[in-house]
């Protein structure tokens, strides 16, 4: 007998409504023993529901359906920072100390003493009337020459009564390698007579070298040239 979950009357075994109150009633279960294919569990052990009927597949079978396993994580190379290196500085070796300068004495060969200044050649011009003028760097010669105007140290004049000779007619220098003159834009212009027979014209742009016993023709003046 059981009863009715609805009123909880008693009910006929195998009946589908309640007498009582007509509900409907569960069915009875028939016994385990009289079910058809029912497998008895023993105490303690959980029915686990058929999820396939058909035979068990082969291990290759399971292996072609199971799912790829996953790609391994890529992992990025450890970056190891290059060892620092201390710059290598050269040692200096401290500068030799420099000995004196040799101070030169009285006997020492290496010193040198300064040369005495050259000497230069004197020389002089004899005029017409036997007078004579030293030349000592230079001199203007004319009838009334003007030395300033010229840059010379002297002047030398023949005469006022000389008027074949220019006011300002010839200038000469004294060098080291000897006594020159040169045109100063005279009217009768300058010429030199050498000692050997030769003659030159000296002009306002060419000089002409003299030597000893040379004669110097101003006009209608003549000089002579000596060296001391």
């Amino acid at each position: 007998m059981t009863a009715c979950p609805a009123c909880g009357a008693a009910t006929r075994p195998g009946a589908a409504f309640c007498g009582e109150c007509g509900a409907k009633l569960p069915a009875d279960p028939a016994p385990a023993a009289e079910r058809p294919g029912f497998i008895t569990l023993p105490p303690g052990v959980t029915p686990v529901a058929a999820t396939n009927t058909g035979p068990a597949p082969s291990p290759a079978a399971r292996a072609a359906a199971a799912p790829p396993p996953p790609p391994a994580p890529i992992v990025p190379p450890t970056m190891t920072a290059p060892p620092v290196v201390a710059p290598v500085v050269p040692a200096v070796a401290p500068a030799a100390a420099q000995p004196p300068a040799p101070v030169a004495g009285p006997g020492d060969v290496d010193a040198t003493r300064m040369a005495a200044p050259r000497r230069t050649t004197a020389w002089s011009l004899v005029l017409p009337d036997g007078t004579t003028h030293p030349v000592a760097t230079s001199a203007v010669v004319g009838r009334a020459p003007d030395a300033a105007a010229h840059g010379a140290a002297a002047a030398i004049s023949v005469g006022a009564e000389q008027k074949s000779v220019s006011k300002s007619h010839a200038l000469l220098e004294s060098t080291a390698a000897g006594l020159r003159v040169r045109d100063l834009g005279s009217v009768n212009g300058v010429v030199v007579a050498h000692a050997d027979g030769r003659e030159s014209e000296a002009t306002t742009a060419i000089w002409v070298d003299l030597a000893d016993g040379d004669e110097l023709e101003l006009g209608e003046v003549v000089i002579v040239v000596r060296r001391a």
